[in-house]
């Protein structure tokens, strides 16, 4: 479903779809917003205060230290952490599950498309995103680079297959070439389509 919105930091409209009963409560144009949002929030600022919840958070970071070692990012410490996730799946309930796979899906994800040190992508995404608007709506802020054909399914770096579109419209944009994809599952089509809709032909 559709949703207009307006941001409840800066007052900039747009609108996103959702799936039927996951509209949030508060929306955000962008995570800068969000994280604008969350530091005036009084119950985040003064949780953080609390001397006893940032002593379990500190002692939840130790323990964590002491069970994975120094290298929290190595392949071992991903290797133990995955495999105490499967021995204790059975254990967590369906919200608790379903949170686990979204979070790995976007950290999958990102990785896909940046990589965890890739210089590459992310000089090549600021210098768009600088010298660029949005194909779509003409506005200079908040911009991404959208891969046309995702990552996950062989789309490349290549100008053909990359194009500058604000948070917005970039939702709109997958959720269109989703739709497309039902009736012509044709990556390559799907992409000329959309470059001649965007007018970047």
């Amino acid at each position: 479903m559709r949703v207009d919105y307006e941001c409840e930091v800066c007052g900039r409209t747009g609108h996103r779809s959702y799936a039927q009963g996951k509209v949030p409560k508060h929306f955000f144009c962008s995570v800068t917003c969000q994280n604008e949002w969350q530091k005036s929030r009084e119950d985040i600022v003064l949780k953080n205060k609390n001397p006893e919840f940032r002593k379990k958070v500190s002692a939840g970071l130790k323990r964590r230290k002491l069970l994975l070692g120094d290298n929290y990012h190595s392949a071992e410490t991903k290797r133990k952490i995955g495999a105490t996730t499967v021995e204790h799946w059975e254990n967590y309930d369906e919200s608790t599950r379903e949170h686990m796979l979204s979070v790995l899906r976007q950290n999958g994800a990102a990785k896909r498309t940046y990589g965890a040190y890739d210089l590459e992508w992310k000089t090549l995404s600021r210098m768009m995103r600088e010298n660029g608007i949005c194909h779509r709506c003409g506005v200079r802020e908040h911009l991404i680079v959208h891969h046309i054909i995702p990552v996950k399914c062989g789309g490349t770096r290549e100008p053909k297959n990359l194009v500058v579109l604000c948070n917005g419209c970039h939702t709109t944009v997958e959720n269109m070439q989703k739709r497309i994809y039902k009736i012509i599952p044709d990556w390559y089509i799907i992409q000329l389509l959309v470059r001649e809709r965007l007018h970047c032909l």
